[in-house]
């Protein structure tokens, strides 16, 4: 994968690690323990580094376990205009080659594992396409101050044109297909789906108990977006 992808705003840098005292832990502990930025994630906000560093073990790549794990992750580096200057309570800006760039979220998709929500047939591959094809899942975060701007469907849009053209990073699989999961009440992701090309298969009703967007759920309306990357 590309070490650095670039858009006319953004700057998405390949993180691959993320140690106690580097940029990137910083960054991701900045993202996972803000409270809005976590508010639609299921593994909720982070409350301590220890947090962070459990959260992480979810999406960057690792050498653990049998079968290999394919795993990408983003961060999100906006390019602020001279004339914005700089906001209170917001990340100070740092250079990367030579520009000013400002951490404003994470973009992942990983190859789904054990526990990863088993979804029917009629909102995902079929299970004869499903032997051929690896799945991968897509999932953003964004602090609160980048939200509005349309940065998600610029660095989803951009991420996906980098996995297309590193066919070598998917070996043995030739065919690639990204889902992604939004819940009902969080329609400003549809936007970004539709917008990026994902095609909506459905909605599936989840059943259990989690924490989320402030409250204990025991059912939600999941839509579940999807397409072809490579095929």
């Amino acid at each position: 994968m590309d070490p650095i992808i670039s858009t006319p705003r953004l700057k998405l840098s390949l993180v691959t690690k993320a140690e106690r005292g580097s940029p990137e832990f910083e960054w991701l502990h900045a993202l996972h323990s803000d409270e809005k930025a976590t508010w639609w994630s299921i593994v909720g906000r982070a409350k301590s580094m220890e947090d962070t560093e459990k959260v992480m073990k979810g999406y960057l790549p690792t050498t653990e376990g049998e079968e290999k794990a394919y795993r990408v992750a983003y961060a999100i580096h906006s390019i602020p205009d001279s004339r914005d200057g700089s906001v209170e309570g917001q990340p100070q800006p740092t250079e990367q080659e030579g520009k000013p760039t400002q951490f404003v979220g994470l973009i992942t998709l990983k190859s789904l594992g054990a526990h990863g929500l088993a979804l029917p047939e009629d909102l995902t591959l079929p299970a004869a396409a499903a032997s051929t094809t690896l799945t991968v899942e897509l999932a953003y975060m964004f602090l609160p101050f980048a939200w509005g701007k349309g940065y998600a469907t610029e660095s989803v849009a951009a991420v996906f044109e980098a996995c297309k053209r590193a066919r070598s990073f998917w070996a043995p699989y030739e065919k690639i297909y990204v889902r992604a999961i939004v819940n009902g009440g969080n329609p400003k992701s549809f936007r970004v789906m539709d917008k990026t090309g994902m095609k909506r298969r459905g909605i599936y009703k989840w059943t259990g108990k989690i924490f989320l967007a402030g409250e204990w759920r025991t059912q939600d309306d999941l839509h579940i977006f999807g397409m072809h990357l490579l095929e």
